[in-house]
């Protein structure tokens, strides 16, 4: 029997031992951090086949991966004889949108605020105003797989610095002036991929590292390192923690022509020459407007030639009133594809050479561009146009201008930014909220106006905004087809023909709180239902009232003639 409970004793301490032994194995596993390291290659997502698709057949060459500000790009980059070279889509959408492949002219041009760069490829050569240079080194490359960009060249003018680093092979881009959080590493410490002691190591800092602090949690922090990496460190090695701004490297600089105080403008619509003769009567009621915009000049052919209906007659007496006179050129032909011209660095340097001589022979004093309906595909032609107008209007002290429809999503490929930078004013069309063909509605609600404004402000600056207003109003007609379907026309109506309108009708408007205007409607003797949200002194005042609230440029208004005499006491009240 004693023998029996000895023998039963040991059995259940040994048990117990193993028991003991598990619960201090299953606490060490769960306690201690894993030396475990997660490949460089897996983390940067470098594959050989990617390499082998990049390469150019140059002795010496690698393929690097890209890392901008803490994000592993998809581009990758090339590394030649110690010059590196990356893709071109990055540079355009990250890095520097100025530069601009012309694939009319198989050149690769940068612009800055005088100077247009034209660089051949797989070249060292460039033109500046027909002037060689040579940078000592090929500026851009091609591939099978594409364009690429020397890193050397574009340091020099984007606001940004690099550095390369091994295994693998990695070029770490640092953009922009911002503030960041900085912090140093207190002793040598594993970075981890996630934050917690069971996630792999990407890589180590040492003591009296800098890091860049991305998040602060309870217990870990997300960091950025020097050489590229972002993961987590516990807290207890990060000391020093504060803000810091980032150097500026580089930083263009794009000056401006303004007037004096606000601009208030009106467009002139001038159809043939002889209508240059009516300036005098039509500005006779017309005060507080510093601006006027003839309509002279329009696109004619794909080549860049212009049809013009302007005057020197027009530009002396338009001065000798008190008046600026910024000519408008628009695109409105049917016989011109705005999308050709653009594209076309001939036709492109046709139109704004053309427009420069005329400025300076006739003696106006700004350009205003009015090309509308611009397609997708065009914007970066489009942007690359104005870059290139601004540079010639700085140079020769004449005012830039250019006409955008209000801001909406589909429409940020105009990079109303862009255009904020390099012209001298952008003029916000705050009117065809509805328009021919679409439902029936004010052309310009009040808080349509607003909303656009504001959105104007996230990408333009302030003294930089000109709110452009109608003097027009939109008749429209609903009418009930046999099918049940309805069908909409609508009409243009000055503010005199819509009172007059009113009038007849013996119709009386009331306000519309949802619009900011008077509307009216009524039936015609055909059966139709006739609405109209009217514009009149009270609604240009509304609207006006936005100019000074959000501290703008200016305002201006289309059309001259389309008004009653009454709105410029109401716009001058309101922007002075």
């Amino acid at each position: 029997m004693n023998y029996k409970n000895k023998t039963f004793r040991r059995l259940a301490l040994m048990i117990i031992a193993i028991g003991l032994l598990s619960i201090v194995f299953v606490c060490i596993q769960k306690f201690m951090p894993s030396s475990d390291w997660m490949s460089a290659d897996s983390y940067f997502g470098l594959t050989e086949s990617e390499e082998e698709d990049l390469t150019l057949g140059v002795e010496g060459e690698t393929v690097a991966v890209m890392v901008v500000d803490g994000e592993i790009a998809q581009e990758r980059a090339l590394i030649v004889s110690g010059n590196v070279y990356i893709d071109y889509t990055l540079v355009q959408n990250t890095l520097n949108s100025r530069f601009y492949w012309d694939s009319s002219e198989a050149l690769m041009l940068f612009t800055t605020a005088e100077q247009i760069f034209e660089i051949g490829v797989n070249t060292s050569a460039y033109t500046i105003d027909g002037e060689s240079f040579d940078a000592g080194y090929e500026i851009v490359k091609t591939t099978s797989s594409g364009m690429f960009v020397s890193m050397t060249f574009l340091q020099q003018y984007t606001n940004m610095r690099f550095e390369t680093y091994d295994s693998p092979s990695r070029v770490v881009v640092t953009t922009g002036s911002v503030t960041v959080t900085v912090a140093e590493v207190k002793q040598d410490a594993p970075v981890r991929y996630r934050g917690g002691i069971k996630s792999d190591i990407l890589t180590e800092v040492t003591a009296g590292e800098q890091v860049t602090v991305l998040e602060q949690m309870e217990n870990w922090t997300q960091i950025l390192t020097a050489d590229g990496y972002v993961g987590y460190i516990k807290n207890r090695f990060l000391i020093n923690i504060e803000e810091t701004v980032r150097d500026t490297y580089y930083q263009s600089d794009y000056p401006s022509i303004s007037l004096e105080g606000r601009v208030n403008l009106v467009f002139h619509q001038i159809n043939y020459t002889a209508m240059n003769a009516n300036l005098s009567d039509d500005i006779a009621d017309m005060t507080g407007v510093n601006v006027i915009s003839p309509t002279w000049y329009y696109l004619s052919d794909n080549s860049g030639s212009i049809l013009s209906y302007a005057s020197a007659d027009y530009v002396e007496e338009a001065h000798e009133a008190g008046l600026q006179v910024w000519a408008l050129v628009s695109n409105f032909s049917e016989d011109v594809s705005t999308a050709t011209l653009l594209a076309t660095r001939s036709s492109r340097q046709t139109v704004q050479n053309y427009l420069i001589e005329q400025a300076l022979e006739l003696g106006f004093d700004g350009i205003n561009i009015d090309f509308e309906s611009i397609a997708q595909e065009s914007g970066a032609d489009y942007v690359q146009f104005l870059r290139e107008m601004s540079i010639l209007c700085r140079k020769n002290g004449i005012i830039l201008s250019v006409d955008v429809p209000v801001p909406m999503d589909y429409s940020s490929y105009y990079n109303r930014k862009e255009l904020g930078c390099v012209c001298d004013y952008v003029i916000m069309m705050g009117y065809d909220e509805h328009y021919s063909g679409s439902d029936a509605g004010s052309v310009a609600s009040l808080d349509f106006e607003e909303t656009g404004i504001q959105n104007m402000l996230l990408e333009v600056p302030q003294e930089k905004i000109i709110s452009a207003i109608p003097f027009y109003s939109r008749v429209w007609y609903t009418e009930t087809l046999s099918d049940g379907t309805t069908n909409v026309t609508s009409e243009v109506v000055t503010m005199e023909e819509a009172q007059t309108l009113l009038s007849d009708m013996g119709v009386t408007s009331s306000y519309d709180e949802t619009t900011g205007q008077q509307y009216a409607e009524w039936t015609s003797s055909d059966g139709r239902l006739c609405q109209i949200w009217l514009e009149d002194a009270d609604s240009v005042s509304a609207r006006a009232a936005l100019v000074s609230q959000y501290n703008l440029g200016g305002i201006a208004a289309w059309r001259l003639g389309y008004e009653t005499e009454d709105v410029w006491e109401a716009i001058s009240g309101c922007i002075s």
